[in-house]
């Protein structure tokens, strides 16, 4: 492999990996068999597009918001369409932080949500959400419903992260790449 090839191969990056898998040897020798005689790098408008298609490659594939905020804050299985994107995300060498980092940011987000929620659910019940009356020592009731909120978030979020979906594996079988498991139910007909 000369360095040619292997500016192709590392411009090939930009594409998901499956779709490396099923057609980058195929992207590989059309662009070795246009290779201009005496070449010894690939130009640089063929490099900026190998690398807009696989940007435009990746847009296309991924799954809508509601889909996307589904699997990932929830473990819930895309769309059969999607189940390539899924492959690759599950696959992919970075799965577990981005599970575990997701699920911090859902937490982070409910929280603030819920910070205005206890000082205005307080003063509508006509107490003062300052006062020091049934607090834990000196913290505000406040802060206080915002702790409990946090407590039930994250207890729902450890179930979600380590029973719904505990790893990988459980992942590739929800949608349908696990040995032995059949591909999800109503796929029939469908090509992604």
């Amino acid at each position: 492999m000369d360095a040619y090839e292997q500016q192709l191969r590392r411009a090939l990056r930009w594409y998901p990996r499956h779709y490396r898998e099923s057609r980058g040897e195929e992207i590989v020798a059309t662009a070795l068999e246009l290779r201009a005689p005496g070449a010894d790098a690939v130009d640089r408008a063929e490099l900026r597009g190998l690398a807009l298609a696989g940007v435009r490659t990746r847009l296309r594939e991924r799954p809508p918001l509601w889909a996307w905020a589904g699997y990932r804050l929830f473990g819930s299985r895309l769309p059969y369409r999607y189940r390539m994107w899924a492959r690759d995300d599950a696959a992919g060498r970075w799965f577990e932080v981005r599970r575990f980092g997701w699920g911090l940011v859902s937490l982070v987000a409910v929280m603030t949500a819920c910070a205005p929620l206890a000082v205005g659910g307080a003063l509508y019940a006509g107490m003062d959400p300052w006062g020091t009356e049934h607090t834990m020592g000196l913290v505000p009731r406040a802060v206080e419903t915002v702790l409990v909120l946090g407590a039930l978030w994250s207890a729902y979020w450890i179930v979600v992260q380590f029973v719904v979906r505990p790893d990988r594996g459980s992942v590739l079988a929800r949608h349908g790449f696990a040995p032995g498991t059949e591909p999800p139910a109503g796929t029939a007909g469908h090509h992604g």
